[in-house]
């Protein structure tokens, strides 16, 4: 590995922010959850979200991975967007404000059908893009294992970012490994971000060493380090795929 760890999420959030709204009407985000599970992800990904909302007119995260964002925020969602599909409620009841410009819709349900089903996953897809099309920022909040399915969405090139969050423990290196496969294989994404969660640069750098010998190993990839990405989040770092290489 060359370089150094990207920096914590710091005093120029705004400005990065700024930039990133200045260049696009509309922005949409896949966050990818690898198969270790921890409160902090959600924790994260609320405080995102509040801080994109203040930057977008109208600010929409999907939570297709049951990451308990909704519960990060203090909310307790009583419906979701397949009781829409199902016509059990209105799709004011499932998605419900967080805030002036953020709104949360919980989708796990909706995707589990689906992952299984293909004409569900195109109504699923549909409706997604119905309730996106007067918001400013999009947030799709997926399990990596279910990557494929935003060939629905008319493929990655949808994504201006596809994050992972990276949170400390043994398994954490395989898992965010494992995940980034699977978007290769599945969605034929070849570029991430990598969110180190709840760390700073020297826990980062340790988890990022680590990482770059097991990939080395297991699927022939380098990692690389690489300038950071604004406005990110905590500690973060890009992530490009190509020739079985990966940059970081």
């Amino acid at each position: 590995m060359t370089g150094s760890v990207a920096a914590p999420f710091g005093l120029d959030q705004a400005s990065g922010l700024r930039r990133m709204f200045g260049a696009s009407p509309q922005r949409w985000d896949l966050v990818l959850l690898p198969a270790l599970r921890s409160a902090l992800p959600a924790d994260a990904l609320a405080l995102r979200a509040r801080a994109l909302a203040e930057f977008a007119a109208g600010t929409l995260l999907v939570d297709a991975a049951r990451a308990n964002v909704a519960l990060a925020l203090g909310m307790r969602l009583r419906y979701d967007l397949e009781h829409v599909l199902a016509g059990d409620c209105d799709t004011a009841d499932a998605c419900v404000a967080a805030g002036d410009a953020l709104w949360v819709l919980p989708a796990a349900r909706a995707m589990d059908l689906a992952f299984v089903d293909e004409r569900h996953a195109l109504r699923v897809a549909q409706a997604i893009d119905l309730l996106a099309a007067d918001m400013r920022q999009i947030t799709l909040v997926l399990p990596a294992a279910r990557a494929g399915w935003i060939r629905n969405m008319a493929g990655p090139a949808r994504f201006d970012q596809v994050l992972i969050p990276v949170s400390q423990g043994g398994e954490a290196s395989t898992a965010v490994l494992t995940a980034v496969r699977q978007a290769m294989s599945e969605a034929q994404i070849d570029t991430f971000h990598l969110l180190f969660l709840g760390m700073g640069d020297a826990a980062a750098g340790r988890l990022l060493s680590g990482m770059a010998a097991i990939a080395k190993r297991h699927f022939g990839a380098t990692l690389l380090a690489a300038p950071p990405l604004a406005g990110a989040g905590p500690a973060a770092a890009r992530v490009h795929v190509a020739r079985r290489s990966v940059e970081i």
